[in-house]
């Protein structure tokens, strides 16, 4: 697909300033419906997964490989990087390849920018106290994902998760095989060393005169291609710190660069683009599951409904839209057993985003991405705090004027996903306003404190799109150890298991939580596969 089918938008700079620091029902009628059932040798050994991010990623590779005739239903498209580096919207010529039939991208405060009605990107779940931001498409968050994958400290993974969740065998197992799989590394010297990734030195210099040890970690990113992108052969993707709505230069080491094509390459895993449940039922006569899909085309009409009778059914759409289907489901009938915890739990990861500006030290005038390291500070008043670097897409010499940091605290608040009668669908709610919430107040204080001592101006507001006005890492709804077990089963019905961020408690401790989704999973479906 080529942007010139999209009206494209321009993109002002006052706009673009406010705006990449914050980037890091059934359709038409006469549809036909048509249905897909297991074979009879098929019997006990089918499954469908529901979504392709990092979790229903993990659940589908092994799920293949052992054997398991297993659909993947993903209502996004497919985003194959294209020879012409266009794949992608640009944060500076925006088109509907960027939101999710939202006609509008918003990029940080209360007003968007018009774009086609397209099955774009990113999908923003509006909701009562705060946004929740989600990858559509064939790799779900992991398209849109800043690349970070980092492990979280014991101390501070243990604070948020239950007893028995085993934090040493994700560490000795799990955390290295998803970064394995991910292709992920640390930033090498040559590309830190290049004038692009002056900020990321100057990050690091930031740190030292705040009085903290800058720590590194991995990122999902083929470092070649950020090679060939500095070199001039590749399209520039990271090296200018574009990478919010894809890497058109394919950069990026989303799922669909790995655990889905394994996936496929097992010959027992089909993955269908374009199709979005909107109904789960359990079977009649035996364990299991009838799913409903409805195939979609670019205008959001449905092309036909598709039918799965599966033994097993593994929920990876997202923290809002697993959830958002269970909910659902139980409210109309369907799935009437399901726990009453099924909702409870929702958390911004202690997220709080800020811009500084006034900056101390030279970022230059590109900042090349995705960012370099995070620090702790376990002293600060209330508990510990982190604060992550993360480059701004700004254009030339933008870079030298903000840039972006992530500060990610505890905080006990979690809102919830409930059913609205006069809907009919799951809303979002989460009752912790600006300035009073503990995250807001942890937040704010952390980042003037920091300023106080680092120096910059930090820019806080929800208005401008910051603070804690939305996250791209919400988490819970079917939470461990309560409307789930620790080992993704969800409690009321056997075969129904919970593999994405939906299964956090809210957080996970001081990081972004892509890693720890995908080691989780990886363990569940090592457990299922053991005992199946």
């Amino acid at each position: 697909m080529t942007s010139d089918r999209f009206p494209v938008t321009p993109v002002s700079r006052r706009r673009v300033l406010q705006a990449t620091a914050g980037l890091g029902a059934l359709g038409a009628l006469g549809a036909t419906r048509t249905s897909a059932f297991a074979a009879p040798d098929e019997q006990g050994r089918t499954a469908a997964v529901i979504g392709t991010g990092f979790g229903g990623s993990v659940a589908a590779l092994r799920l293949g490989q052992a054997g398991f005739r297993t659909t993947v239903f993903e209502r996004g498209r497919r985003w194959d990087i294209r020879k012409d580096g266009n794949t992608f919207p640009s944060i500076r010529n925006l088109d509907g390849r960027a939101s999710w039939f939202a006609g509008q991208v918003s990029l940080g405060g209360p007003a968007g920018v018009p774009v086609a009605k397209y099955p774009g990107l990113l999908d923003q779940v509006k909701g009562n106290g705060i946004d929740s931001v989600y990858g559509a498409g064939v790799g779900g968050g992991s398209l849109v994902f800043g690349a970070f994958t980092s492990t979280p400290r014991k101390q501070d993974f243990e604070h948020v998760f239950p007893g028995g969740t085993d934090y040493d065998g994700l560490l000795r197992e799990y955390y290295p095989r998803v970064l394995k799989m991910l292709n992920a590394s640390k930033l090498p010297a040559d590309i830190l060393a290049h004038p692009n990734y002056v900020g990321a030195r100057s990050w690091a210099k930031t740190v030292r005169r705040y009085g903290a040890q800058l720590r590194t970690f991995e990122y999902a990113v083929d470092w070649d291609i950020v090679r060939a992108e500095l070199a001039g052969r590749a399209t520039p993707s990271f090296s200018i710190g574009e990478m919010g709505f894809g890497a058109n230069s394919g950069a990026k080491n989303s799922t669909d660069h790995n655990y889905l094509p394994a996936a496929e390459r097992t010959g027992n895993v089909t993955i269908k683009p374009m199709h979005e449940v909107f109904e789960i039922r359990p079977r009649g006569n035996r364990p299991g599951f009838i799913v409903k899909a409805r195939q979609i085309d670019n205008q959001n009409r449905t092309v036909r409904v598709v039918t799965a009778d599966v033994d097993y059914l593994f929920l990876g759409a997202g923290s809002f839209h697993t959830t958002r289907l269970l909910v659902e489901a139980r409210a109309k009938g369907h799935l009437p057993k399901l726990s009453g915890k099924i909702g409870d739990g929702f958390g911004a990861n202690g997220d709080f985003l800020t811009a500084r500006t006034g900056l101390t030290d030279d970022y230059g005038p590109v900042q090349g991405g995705p960012g370099y390291g995070r620090f702790y500070d376990d002293d600060f008043s209330g508990g510990p705090v982190s604060m992550v670097y993360h480059s701004t897409p700004l254009p030339a010499p933008g870079g030298k004027l903000l840039t972006t940091n992530l500060i990610q605290v505890f905080s006990p608040e979690r809102g919830t996903i409930d059913y609205n009668r006069s809907t009919g669908s799951a809303v979002l709610n989460y009752p912790f306003a600006e300035h009073s919430s503990i995250l807001d107040r942890r937040g704010n204080a952390f980042a003037n404190h920091f300023a106080r001592r680092a120096g910059g101006v930090p820019i806080v507001s929800r208005l401008a799109g910051f603070g804690s006005a939305s996250t791209y890492h919400g988490l819970g709804g079917v939470v461990i150890n309560k409307a789930a077990d620790l080992n993704g089963s969800v409690h009321g019905y056997d075969n129904l298991y919970v593999v994405d961020g939906s299964f956090m408690p809210g957080e996970v401790g001081l990081v972004n939580p892509s890693l720890t989704i995908a080691a989780i999973a990886e363990r569940t479906m090592d457990r299922f596969v053991a005992t199946h």
